[in-house]
């Protein structure tokens, strides 16, 4: 009987770790700034829950209102280490920071996230974000970085493929290669028409003019002073993203990739 007792007593410790880890896991979206309703996070959830399990990836929203002067990439980077995020070995994820007082935001990746997150996704990314952030539509924001997330992880899924140049301008080489396919239509099509056309046409206008009913006066406007004017152009402070970082390491020594900046 105490051989049992042992026994589930050590089986608790064993597990009770390993669940409450997980359990901190699941635990993706911290509103700690209050700009989500209990539907939205849920949602939210579901979705994160369901890219997680399938491309094994994990990813994270974070919301605060002040961080007391913390750098944000730091911020970020800190909060996804110590806090037990990222699957797999190489511990793979993507975490989301908000600071509403700053309007800072922050994408700090780790593992294969760094790789997923190159230029062209990372500005496709912020892009999306940024454009609902702006203006204040917080869960658009979160949608939009979910999504693109997505559809990065299904290219990776396929091969280890990136975003790259091709899928940033899918849509515009599309309507070029319209445009080429209908200007080279129309030139076969001129060139045939064309050569059906038994008429000479006439180059010189003189057949068309009547003798002695065409003259010119010439004048001339002579300019003797000329004034240019110049104007200072004032810079502007726009505010948006400072763009991607390179990989950089962390105070828990751990490499992370990414890129902020703020709305």
């Amino acid at each position: 009987m105490k051989k049992n007792i042992l026994k589930l007593f050590i089986l608790i410790l064993l597990v009770f770790p390993a669940a409450a880890q997980n359990l901190n896991a699941q635990e993706r979206i911290i509103d700690n700034a209050s700009l989500m309703t209990p539907g939205q996070k849920q949602n939210l959830n579901n979705l994160i829950n369901s890219l997680s399990a399938k491309y094994r990836f994990d990813l994270i929203i974070v919301t605060e209102r002040s961080i007391d002067g913390a750098n944000p990439m730091n911020y970020a980077d800190d909060f996804f280490d110590y806090n037990g995020y990222g699957l797999g070995q190489d511990r793979d994820g993507c975490l989301f920071l908000q600071v509403t007082s700053t309007r800072d935001f922050w994408f700090s990746t780790s593992g294969r996230g760094i790789d997923m997150l190159n230029s062209y996704a990372y500005n496709k990314l912020e892009a999306d974000v940024l454009k609902h952030l702006s203006a204040g539509n917080n869960y658009e924001a979160y949608n939009a970085f979910l999504q693109n997330w997505e559809e990065f992880l299904v290219l990776d899924s396929k091969g280890g493929r990136r975003y790259n140049f091709f899928y940033q301008w899918n849509i515009l080489l599309i309507i070029i290669s319209w445009a080429l396919a209908l200007g080279i239509g129309f030139i076969v099509v001129m060139s045939w028409k064309n050569s059906m056309n038994t008429a000479i046409m006439q180059t010189q206008a003189s057949v068309y003019v009547v003798p002695g009913s065409l003259s010119f006066k010439e004048k001339k406007d002579t300019f003797l002073y000329s004034n240019v004017v110049k104007t200072k152009k004032q810079s502007e402070n726009n505010s948006g993203g400072s763009g991607r970082v390179r990989t950089h390491t962390s105070s828990s020594g751990r490499s992370h990739g990414g890129g902020g900046g703020r709305y």
